[in-house]
């Protein structure tokens, strides 16, 4: 108990230094935490920086330590409000994200932009019983870090026949399951979460597929429906041949006879 009490103190006092020391400082970035210098957006939604200073002459801004006026992918897609100290992106997306610095008068901050994540899955998922099943969960975003849930049960490698797989070097982006059975059908989530979730406010990202399991029989039904029809059909039209035949030789013995 009182190693965690230190602990969170420690980490309280680190914040407040941090908070204190920004308060001094003649160049102060508009992060969302201040500890670890980060600001968080959303991708197709605006990125903004920006960094008060005193001075009137106008900040140098870099991505990577290269100015954004040299970086080939922001040209064009940015603006600089010299008089409030912002650089902006209006629809920022998911590679715009990494290390940005703010420079005046020889003096730098960095700030380290983070894209939360967004996770997009199929909305329904179809698979015959007795089957392999396989759901991929797309991903945006910075570092993201992905995980499934299916009802209360948080799913593993380890966690029945399921099987989680890399994509794109993005852990657990696949999950598969052997030998599908009908109790497995229902909500299959993938939860999506990185530093703007663990050092700030943000909402976890999630999506959700429904998984449908289709008996093995399931395509046969209707193949045998059809084949009932036809042979009904053909049951009628020998029926009523029969029938019409039989009439056709009664009226024929009845006709009068020539004499």
């Amino acid at each position: 108990m009182e190693a965690k009490f230190l602990a969170s103190a420690l980490s309280f006092l680190s914040i407040f230094l941090a908070i204190y020391a920004q308060s001094l400082d003649t160049l102060v970035p508009n992060y969302d935490n201040v500890e670890h210098r980060m600001k968080f957006y959303d991708i197709r939604g605006p990125l903004v920086l920006s960094c008060k200073s005193e001075s009137t002459d106008p900040l140098i801004w870099k991505k990577n330590h290269t100015n954004v006026m040299n970086v080939d992918v922001l040209k064009g897609r940015f603006k600089l409000i010299n008089d409030e100290k912002k650089f902006i992106i209006d629809r920022a997306e998911a590679h715009d994200d990494g290390l940005y610095s703010c420079e005046i008068n020889g003096e730098s901050r960095d700030i380290h932009a983070v894209a939360r994540v967004v996770v997009r899955v199929p909305s329904n998922t179809a698979v015959v019983e007795g089957e392999k099943m396989s759901v991929t969960c797309s991903v945006l975003g910075t570092a993201p870090q992905l995980s499934w849930t299916f009802g209360n049960v948080t799913l593993k490698n380890n966690t029945d026949r399921f099987v989680l797989k890399a994509e794109n070097n993005i852990e657990n982006a696949i999950l598969t399951m052997d030998n599908v059975t009908l109790d497995d059908r229902g909500e299959y989530k993938c939860i999506g979460r990185n530093a703007a979730n663990d050092y700030g406010n943000s909402t976890v990202a999630s999506d959700f597929t429904t998984v449908r399991v289709k008996g093995k029989f399931a395509a046969l039904w209707p193949f045998l429906g059809i084949c009932a029809e036809v042979l009904i059909l053909c049951l009628i039209i020998l029926i009523y041949e029969k029938r019409r035949n039989k009439s056709e030789l009664e009226e024929s013995d009845t006709d009068p006879q020539e004499h």
